[in-house]
């Protein structure tokens, strides 16, 4: 599974960059994606609305709130 880790980036730059990544991994046939926020509030709102704009599903990972599974 492919995983995206968002550790170390800024704000702005998960919100300038990830709905691009999500779109070049699904146009890969490389779906589920495991992207991995941390506990960050902000990092998982940024996810969301990547994820909504794109149409994809999400589900937190079990045991782990810190990672999030994408779909198309």
């Amino acid at each position: 599974m492919v995983e995206i880790d968002l550790h170390g980036l800024k704000h702005k730059e998960v919100e300038d960059t990830l709905e691009s990544l999500l779109i070049s991994y699904y146009n890969l046939d490389s779906f589920p994606i495991r992207v991995i926020t941390g506990h960050s509030l902000t990092m998982k709102k940024l996810l969301t609305t990547a994820v909504v704009n794109q149409k994809f599903t999400m589900k937190e990972e079990l045991h782990n709130s810190g990672a999030t599974i994408v779909y198309e």
